[in-house]
């Protein structure tokens, strides 16, 4: 299995940070009703929760890496269980703007220390959830892979929370929603066509 290279996990590093830091300045401009009005489209689901749910995940991740002393191959011990089923549901992360802002700031400083602990994260994790149907089933990853998947996790989060921001008559950013490689695709769709390059 190819290993990520320091820049790679640096650019994770970075992109994990832009993502939540813009998140807060989005919640920001709202009010706590706001933040906590219930949707008509998607009932039971607010702003707050959205928030809440996506640092969950963040949350569970940094925890099991808390301990890791050493960065050598762990493949036949892997950190873990990481169980994405069994979050802490934080009622103050949802319930206010300030509270789901201050939970943003947490995570990004957890981003930070490990950042500078580079050096001492391990390859291989375990993770678990909840398949369909209620089983658990367990499954072998890598830290950087986990790490991107909670920041992709986030993007289709904030895809919802601008989808509730419009509910409520507010005009999100248009590329807060959007995965990278969806951004990239439109920026390259709209680049001007060198006509020298084109075939016969």
């Amino acid at each position: 299995m190819a290993s990520t290279t320091s820049e790679d996990r640096d650019h994770l590093f970075s992109h994990a940070i832009s993502y939540l830091r813009h998140l807060s300045g989005i919640i920001g401009k709202l009010d706590d009703g706001q933040y906590t009005r219930g949707s008509k489209a998607l009932p039971g689901s607010t702003i707050g929760k959205h928030v809440r749910h996506v640092l969950d995940h963040f949350s569970l991740l940094f925890a099991a890496l808390a301990d890791a002393q050493s960065a050598a191959d762990n493949l036949q011990h892997p950190l873990g269980p990481v169980d994405y089923a069994h979050r802490e549901r934080n009622p103050t992360t949802e319930s206010t703007v300030a509270g789901g802002q201050a939970s943003i700031g947490k995570t990004v400083a957890s981003v930070d220390r490990l950042r500078q602990r580079e050096a001492a994260i391990p390859t291989f994790i375990t993770i678990s959830d909840t398949m369909p149907g209620g089983a658990m089933a367990s499954f072998l990853s890598t830290v950087d892979r986990e790490l991107w998947f909670c920041i992709h996790h986030m993007v289709h989060h904030n895809a919802i929370i601008a989808s509730l921001m419009f509910e409520l008559g507010l005009d999100p950013p248009t590329e807060f929603a959007y995965a990278p490689s969806t951004i990239k695709l439109g920026h390259d769709l709209h680049k001007p066509v060198d006509a020298s390059k084109m075939s016969a």
